[in-house]
C-alpha cells in the first residue's frame, strides 16, 4: 500500500511540475566516480542542509518518496537527526545514524545561491569530496529565502557519498529559474536529481 501511495505521489508531482510552464531547470554534472557507474545505491540517508526545518522536512520527504518508488531504501534525516535552529550536526551524530540504519550512502543537498548573478560553476575545495567536509562547506548556505515576484533563480548542489570510504560518488548542480513557490522549486530539483542518478546507473534497473 505504501508503495502505491508513493507512486501516486510521484505521478501527481510530475503533473504539477509539467503544468508550471514559466519555470525551468538546468542540471550540470560535477562528478561521477567511474568505479560506481552501474552499481545502484541500496540504502541512503537523505540530508538537506537548510535552517528552516519545515522546508528541510518537505525537501527530504520528496527525495525519500522518489527513492522509495525507485526501489531504494531511504531515510529522511529530519526524522533521525533533529537540529536546533542555528546548530550544526557533528560527524559523530551522522556516523551514529548511518551505523544504526546501515545506510550505504548519504545524499546531501544544499542551497548555493538565490540570485540571477550567482556564479553557477566554481572551483571546489578538496574537503568537498568527503561527506562531512561537504557538510561543513555547505553549512554556510543554510538560509532559504522567501520566493516573491519573477526572475528568481535557485542554485543548489547535490552529492552522493559512500559511507565506508566517505568519498564522493556523484554530484550535480541544479539551477531553477522562476519557480512560483518553494514547493515547485523543490519538486523540480528532486525530479531532475533522480533522473540523473538513474541515467548514471545509481538506481536499480526496472524501477
Amino acid at each position: 500500500m505504501q508503495k502505491i501511495l508513493n507512486a501516486m505521489f510521484v505521478a501527481v508531482l510530475i503533473v504539477g511540475i509539467a503544468a508550471c510552464s514559466r519555470s525551468s531547470i538546468r542540471l550540470t554534472p560535477i562528478h561521477m566516480e567511474a568505479s560506481y557507474s552501474g552499481k545502484p545505491i541500496k540504502d541512503v540517508l537523505v540530508l538537506v542542509i537548510i535552517d528552516d526545518q519545515e522546508i528541510r522536512g518537505i525537501f527530504e520527504k520528496h527525495f525519500k518518496d522518489w527513492l522509495t518508488v525507485k526501489g531504494v531504501e531511504a531515510i529522511a534525516s529530519v526524522n533521525v537527526l533533529p537540529i536546533k535552529k542555528g546548530a550544526k550536526l557533528t560527524k559523530e551524530a551522522i556516523v551514529d545514524v548511518v551505523d544504526r540504519y546501515e545506510n550505504d550512502t548519504i545524499l546531501i543537498t544544499h542551497l548555493v545561491g538565490f540570485a540571477e548573478t550567482e556564479v553557477f560553476s566554481r572551483d571546489r575545495p578538496q574537503y568537498y569530496y568527503n561527506y562531512y567536509g561537504f557538510y561543513n562547506y555547505a553549512y554556510g548556505y543554510v538560509y532559504w529565502p522567501t520566493i516573491y515576484g519573477e526572475k528568481v533563480q535557485f542554485n543548489l548542489e547535490t552529492g552522493v557519498y559512500d559511507v565506508k570510504t566517505e568519498s564522493l560518488i556523484w554530484a550535480v548542480e541544479s539551477q531553477v529559474k522562476n519557480p512560483k513557490t518553494t514547493g515547485e522549486a523543490i519538486g523540480q530539483v528532486v525530479e531532475a536529481v533522480i533522473k540523473d542518478l538513474e541515467k548514471n546507473g545509481l538506481l536499480p534497473k526496472g524501477s
